[in-house]
């Protein structure tokens, strides 16, 4: 895929903002500030468009996240399980990327469900025998290859279309990973130690993608993050698994020493159903760092994660893609804790 500067400036939600246009991006390319557009073929016509690769140095240049000064560390995990926890990593993960902030985001759900999400795959041939596909399978090197010492961290991390943008996969034998992490000591810091510190020197974010399930692997995950993010699913079986996940959580920081800050993420939130608003209502007056946009049960999400794209590339000036960008830079400046000099984005209403 390739882009042009009008796609470029809807991604990015430059299309809001009255004083910006596509013109200012060519005019930027002229002056060499941002890299120059190639020519492509297309439907017999030819036509300047950016490559993927060079989407993170514009994203830097004109989108509205900055580079942390310091390597930050954010966890996605509330113990319900549908409620877009993947869904919201790989949002913030590509987001993130495209804006020139080197992302790796490891999975811990043994589903591997963002493992797809970034597109990765074991490029199986369909003339391959059970044993050829095993043993290509399992060439795939995931944490516990890394704890036993069979690789390197570095030989785990896999790069996608975007430069900026790598994972560890997930791979069966995270529940291995899970029991053998029982019988070492300090055992809830394993990942803090020998994984997080390690990916620090080489990434300016790391995302832990969790199951729903509290084990040991996100217990490792908790204590090495400065953010979590608590997706809150506006339906009633969530809405009565808050109270009883939050009173686990404050007595899980106060037992380990923890501060990591939490925000809590309206997901699934439908504007048609009464329930769905009043759940809504509840968390916005109720839950301390609640945010003040959502993530609404949409198609184009459930597609866009189906394309390993986020919202914002996939539908971009869908009210969707719009709140996933105003989401993405509240959350961003609180960890950051800043306040935004310029407004960058333009402001849409949690009720549109």
């Amino acid at each position: 895929m390739n882009y042009s500067a009008s796609k470029i400036c809807k991604i990015f939600s430059l299309s809001t903002t009255p004083q910006f246009s596509k013109f200012d991006l060519i005019e930027a390319e002229n002056s060499g500030n941002i890299p120059k557009q190639s020519l492509i073929a297309l439907n017999k016509r030819t036509q300047k468009l950016w490559s993927p690769e060079q989407l993170p140095l514009i994203g830097e240049k004109f989108g509205f996240m900055e580079k942390p000064k310091s390597p930050k560390v954010i966890t996605t995990f509330v113990t319900k399980g549908g409620v877009l926890k993947t869904s919201l990593t790989l949002n913030l993960a590509r987001i993130a990327a495209l804006h020139n902030i080197n992302t790796c985001v490891i999975g811990l759900d043994m589903q591997g469900d963002i493992t797809t999400c970034m597109g990765y795959d074991y490029y199986l041939d369909d003339d391959l025998n059970i044993n050829e596909a095993l043993e290509q399978i399992n060439a795939t090197k995931g944490l516990m290859d890394y704890y036993l010492g069979d690789c390197t961290l570095d030989e785990t991390i896999v790069t996608t279309d975007l430069p900026t943008l790598s994972f560890i996969p997930e791979t069966p034998e995270l529940v291995a990973l899970n029991q053998s992490l029982n019988t070492k000591n300090k055992r809830e810091f394993w990942f803090k130690k020998y994984v997080t510190e390690p990916l620090k020197e080489k990434f300016d974010l790391i995302l832990y993608d969790c199951s729903p399930n509290w084990n040991l692997l996100i217990t490792n995950a908790l204590t090495s993050c400065d953010a979590l993010i608590v997706p809150v699913e506006c339906k009633i079986n969530n809405f009565r698994n808050l109270k009883m996940f939050n009173s686990f959580l404050t007595q899980f920081k106060s037992e380990m020493d923890l501060d990591f800050k939490t925000q809590y993420v309206p997901t699934r939130y439908s504007q048609n159903r009464k329930l769905s608003r009043e759940i809504l209502k509840w968390y916005e007056d109720n839950l301390d760092n609640c945010s003040s946009y959502f993530v609404r049960e949409s198609l184009q999400g459930e597609e866009a994660s189906a394309l390993y794209l986020s919202v914002p590339e996939y539908a971009p000036l869908s009210p969707s893609a719009l709140e996933m960008n105003l989401l993405v830079d509240e959350f961003w400046q609180k960890i950051n804790n800043k306040r935004r000099r310029r407004k960058k984005l333009a402001q849409l209403s949690p009720r549109p």
